[in-house]
């Protein structure tokens, strides 16, 4: 399937081979894949005869060899449909997936395709649930791998990172430490990057994929926002739908930033005006250099979305709401809830609009946050 893809950059245009294990160019930018749709149809008959997994969708997904896949059954997570301050809201369950999170379904993508170039060694740094994913799929793929994460991270998910037989190296200092940490050690492994690797964006489109074949298009999506490949991801894909003339219109997109760390609403409001909190409650979305920066920022713009800034107590008042659900999520799911709430209240999004939230991370990997600022449990 190799030949239906290539490796470009987002800002200069250079090509790389697809077998190319360049995790950014030459000149700095971050790389994308170009696919090549010529001659497929978006069949949801097709699909229905496939696997529940993202991997129903696998001629659209830039995959290098076919028997070198690594799965889990991620993907295709359950969706509920609520109707919630006059709007219609698709909530997708995707911390259903293995590792708790919507980044199980990047780094299948992305270690399926290490897997196939016969690499032997990954190194990634994150802040918990990106790590998470590359140490499980690593593990399931025989791969070894180093996750750098910082000090503070959640203990769920340093725990959880550790368990899959991944080295979990802890870093103290801000997030930037992190990345100069595995860049200073990263030998001879690979960088697995869920920030870089164009790869890692390709698997999270199909979120889009999922939500049009499961519940129809939406009007907008509401998306916490870090290193912004969720948005990209997602952007990508129902970009690719309506290219095929699935949808006739791309949803709105919507950025969710936590107060403190807003890099995406500065671009396009000017500054937020608060200082970044010593421990972020969302601390998923805690970026403050994304390199993605300007791509999020180009598809919030084409698809006349915008970029929302919540407070850790609307954040915390929207967790309530979701569990009160029997939803169970991580602080940085329920941003994206808390921002809907805000941008009802101020006519951002109208009434009688379909909104889709991917809920992304389970709340089990953050209990103590959850014990301590949410619920008030001494812990």
């Amino acid at each position: 399937m190799e030949g239906n893809f290539r490796i470009v950059c987002s800002s200069c245009g250079r090509e790389y081979e697809p077998t190319s294990l360049s995790w950014r160019c030459s000149c700095g930018a971050p790389l994308d894949v170009a696919m090549s749709a010529e001659g497929l149809e978006f069949d949801t008959d097709k699909f229905r005869r496939r696997s529940a997994s993202m991997w129903r969708y696998r001629e659209f997904l830039p995959l290098l060899e076919e028997n070198c896949v690594v799965s889990m059954g991620e993907g295709f997570t359950p969706l509920i449909l609520k109707r919630l301050w006059g709007v219609e809201l698709i909530l997708k369950l995707d911390y259903v997936n293995p590792t708790g999170s919507f980044k199980d379904r990047g780094a299948s993508l992305m270690i399926s395709n290490l897997k196939a170039l016969g690499v032997r060694e990954v190194a990634i740094d994150s802040s918990g649930n990106a790590g998470a994913a590359v140490a499980a799929y690593s593990a399931a793929a025989g791969i070894q791998c180093r996750v750098f994460v910082p000090a503070d991270a959640p203990i769920g998910k340093r725990v959880q990172i550790a368990s899959y037989g991944a080295e979990l190296v802890e870093v103290r200092g801000p997030r930037a430490e992190v990345h100069r940490a595995v860049m200073r050690e990263l030998g001879g492994a690979v960088y697995a990057s869920h920030m870089w690797n164009p790869f890692f964006i390709e698997g999270l489109k199909t979120l889009a994929y999922e939500c049009v074949e499961q519940a129809g298009p939406p009007d907008a999506t509401i998306l916490p926002v870090g290193s912004g490949g969720l948005l990209l991801g997602v952007y990508r894909g129902f970009i690719e739908l309506r290219k095929l003339g699935v949808i006739d219109e791309v949803p709105r997109m919507m950025a969710v930033q936590a107060a403190g760390i807003t890099p995406v609403y500065d671009a396009l409001h000017g500054p937020y005006g608060r200082e970044p909190p010593r421990a972020p409650l969302a601390d998923g979305i805690a970026i403050p250099h994304p390199p993605r920066l300007r791509q999020v920022i180009d598809a919030v713009k084409k698809s006349n979305g915008d970029a929302i800034v919540v407070e850790d107590q609307e954040i915390v008042e929207a967790f309530k709401l979701l569990a009160r659900m029997g939803l169970f999520v991580e602080p940085t799911s329920a941003a994206a809830l808390a921002a809907l709430e805000k941008a009802r209240a101020e006519g951002v999004i109208d009434k009688e609009e379909r909104i889709y939230i991917p809920l992304t991370g389970s709340g089990l990997k953050a209990i103590e946050k959850i014990s301590r600022t949410c619920l008030g449990l001494r812990t």
